[in-house]
């Protein structure tokens, strides 16, 4: 699915989903596959995810439940990657959901505000200490990482100029 300026909201996804939207929202109710999520300018929900998921927003904010390792739940790999320009990344997962994590969080020399990884999985962190020129603007980077169990599935989350929460339930 795709649209030029519009939102896009899909109740379920029974297999495979690429979504894409150069100025909406994009909500997922719930899915029990992979999915493919783009916009260029709008905020990204998925709720109750059981599969791989890739979603990456220019201008606003990435949400993401996972139900993966729950009772009923797919064995297929769960590997997560979330992007945002611009805002926050938050990200739900069982308490038993094994996963290696990565998280790199950018924020400008102007940014109006102080950003933060608050997560309670136990993620090493650590702050850049010089100002970054080789992205253009000014920048420092948080970045953080750990494991949870075995480490099966991957997350990447990278964000510029937003907060990144990661919790489990």
């Amino acid at each position: 699915l795709s649209t030029m300026g519009g939102n896009i909201h899909v109740g379920k996804v029974a297999a495979f989903a690429h979504l894409k939207t150069m100025g909406g929202n994009i909500e997922i109710d719930q899915a029990n596959a992979s999915i493919d999520a783009v916009s260029m300018g709008g905020n990204i929900t998925i709720d109750k995810a059981d599969g791989a998921v890739k979603a990456s927003t220019m201008g606003g904010n990435v949400t993401l439940h996972l139900v993966a390792g729950s009772e009923g739940s797919s064995s297929a790999p769960h590997d997560v990657e979330l992007t945002s320009t611009g805002g926050d990344v938050e990200l739900t997962v069982p308490k038993s959901f094994p996963m290696d994590v990565q998280v790199t969080l950018a924020y400008t020399k102007t940014a109006s505000k102080t950003y933060r990884i608050d997560s309670n999985v136990g993620l090493t962190q650590n702050t850049s200490g010089e100002w970054d020129y080789s992205e253009g603007t000014p920048r420092k980077y948080i970045r953080a990482q750990g494991r949870v169990g075995s480490g099966s599935n991957h997350v990447v989350i990278k964000t510029v100029n937003g907060d990144v929460i990661i919790k489990q339930e």
